[in-house]
């Protein structure tokens, strides 16, 4: 009897994918003829039962067809993931941090170049300063990830260094320029901010957009945040550089929302230049921060660097 059951269990936990796909038609026509009774006024007691009886069916069938989905969610994952191991760009995005992060960082550098050359283009159409400054951010932003990414590609296609410490050297120099860069970057990004407060000028969105901007806005600086937490556990300061760069993307997103949602929402009266100033002040000063402190670091691994070999020339002799 048990083995009945258990054989009875196995079937219903992986009916056959003819049976499947017949269950997930069934349920989405079951849903829509009781979706569809909802808007006909029947007052027949034939009709109320047929309703009752429609409604534990849809629950039913909507129950089976989310456990059968979420059971073979595995299934199909451990299926494409073996399909992108099978191939070396897709193991490397899906097992290399590092690889994936110069990856989508690409994606980052083309939207940088849009955002730039959109608000350019807005800015000498209506002899703006404001859409001046932010295609000025925008663009240097690009620049910034170029460089990185500029750098990270010449060294892995070239031999360029003659020894390991030359390479961690040139790293380094490298990690400090965009140190430099992101100072140089908060002059366009506080001209912006200048023009929040003294122009009362803000980024606007239309009708429902706003939420989906609030949205992304809040994944970025999320996301951010904790890619951030991990590229600290990474040696590679070309990840390093790039997530450092998209906290502070991340940092002018959410301010750019305060202004959009200050605009939109706040009633007639309130401070808003007191709001940008104070968010405004603290993404400014993060910038100057990440900057300041990407130049120590370099600075030091730099001297470090130099010590050791000099210590070691000593030894030698």
């Amino acid at each position: 009897m048990n083995k009945k059951w258990a054989s009875l269990w196995n079937k219903i936990k992986t009916p056959p994918l003819v049976w499947r796909i017949v269950l997930y038609i069934s349920t989405v026509i079951v849903i829509g003829i009781t979706l569809f009774t909802l808007f006909i006024e029947i007052k027949e007691e034939w009709f109320s039962i047929l309703s009752y009886v429609l409604y534990a069916l849809s629950a039913i069938l909507l129950t089976y067809s989310v456990f059968l989905i979420v059971t073979t969610i595995p299934h199909v994952k451990q299926i494409i993931v073996k399909k992108l191991e099978s191939r070396e760009f897709t193991r490397s995005l899906l097992k290399n941090y590092g690889f994936r992060t110069i990856i989508f960082a690409i994606g980052s550098f083309v939207m940088s170049i849009a955002f730039g050359a959109f608000n350019a283009y807005m800015g000498i159409k209506y002899l703006s300063i404001w859409y001046g400054a932010l295609a000025t951010y925008y663009i240097s932003l690009a620049f910034l990830r170029g460089g990185v990414l500029l750098y990270h590609g010449r060294k892995r296609k070239s031999v360029r260094f003659k020894s390991e410490s030359q390479g961690a050297i040139q790293s380094a120099k490298n990690y400090r320029n965009s140190g430099i860069t992101l100072l140089v970057l908060n002059i366009a990004l506080s001209s912006a901010i200048a023009q929040m407060i003294f122009d009362n000028k803000f980024f606007s969105f239309e009708g429902w957009t706003i939420y989906a901007f609030a949205a992304y806005a809040f994944y970025k600086i999320t996301m951010s945040t904790i890619n951030i937490l991990r590229a600290s556990k990474q040696q590679n300061l070309t990840v390093k550089a790039i997530r450092n760069v998209n906290l502070m993307d991340a940092m002018v997103s959410i301010l750019a929302l305060q202004t959009a949602l200050l605009a939109t929402f706040m009633t007639e009266g309130t401070n808003v230049s007191l709001f940008n100033t104070l968010t405004g002040s603290v993404v400014s000063l993060l910038s100057i921060s990440i900057g300041i402190f990407m130049i120590i670091k370099a600075n030091k691994i730099i001297n470090n660097i130099r010590m050791e070999k000099k210590e070691n020339g000593k030894k030698s002799i």
